[in-house]
């Protein structure tokens, strides 16, 4: 006999973003998901930069610092969701011990950029 060792975990669970902006203000008509695995080096990085577009990330692996443009900040760690702010800029910093490992599931208008860095 089979044994059935499936198991759901919901990791989230959310109408808002990290810095509280709610879901209902995003109208997609013409839909299009991209789904990203991104590494970030010990120490490292990423530019500042904003989404116009929603996007989830898992953190696979590692933790990951978020600070906007206007100082406002979040921590995650392994195994945690982070819904991204949308159309504010901001950038993320590996602040762990080992590469962060982020998996990004992006839903905005097809053809819409996944990220804008700001100049």
């Amino acid at each position: 006999m089979a044994s059935n060792s499936n198991n759901k975990e919901v990791l989230l669970k959310t109408r808002k973003t990290w810095d509280n902006t709610d879901f209902s203000k995003i109208d997609i008509k013409n839909p299009e998901v991209t789904v990203l695995k991104i590494t970030i080096g010990i120490g490292e990085s990423l530019p500042m930069h904003k989404h116009d577009i929603l996007n989830i990330a898992y953190v696979k692996q590692g933790t990951l610092t978020v600070t906007t443009d206007t100082n406002e900040q979040i921590t995650v760690n392994e195994g945690e969701c982070l819904p991204e702010v949308i159309s504010k800029y901001h950038y993320g910093k590996n602040t762990g011990s080992k590469p962060v490992e982020l998996i990004v599931f992006y839903v905005g208008e097809k053809d819409t950029p996944l990220a804008v860095n700001k100049n």
